[in-house]
């Protein structure tokens, strides 16, 4: 009896640590041609958790969230370590909301960040994205997903 419990116990553990999701990537590529490699999240899980407990982004590396419909997305810094430039699109990939420099929250209540104008697409990069590449509202972002 106690072997079974084993095998199914192992059963279940591994049932878990090969089901867990492996991360996809794509590309954004900013006006001026500039490409970021970046994680996408998909699904609701992947964009609650977004770049929290990183402590650092390499440069030209991001997060894509890629939303099914266009909304009024907004975003907070809960235990994210990092400061970060978040750039709302929408589902044409025009530039309609931009915040820079948005600080790390490590308080109960954090601020949140928002368009009231519908996006499809965050990208969140580090900060000083926005201003060395002289983004503006209405700029147009190619977007590109990398097979698994």
């Amino acid at each position: 009896m106690k072997k079974i419990l084993i095998v199914i116990l192992l059963f279940v553990v591994s049932f878990f640590v090969f089901a867990k999701e492996k991360p996809q990537f794509g590309a954004v590529i900013l006006p001026d041609h500039t490409v970021f490699t970046v994680e996408l999240a998909t699904t609701p899980e992947q964009w609650a958790r977004g770049l929290m407990f990183r402590h650092s982004l390499p440069p030209e590396t991001g997060m894509l969230f890629i939303y099914k419909q266009p909304g009024p997305y907004t975003f907070w810094m809960k235990n994210c370590f990092i400061h970060l430039d978040i750039i709302w699109l929408s589902a044409d990939k025009k530039i309609v909301y931009f915040v820079e420099n948005v600080p790390p929250c490590d308080q109960p209540d954090c601020p949140s960040y928002g368009s009231m104008n519908l996006a499809k697409y965050v990208v969140e990069v580090n900060p000083g994205v926005v201003k060395k590449h002289k983004l503006k509202l209405g700029d147009k972002f190619e977007i590109r997903i990398f097979d698994k």
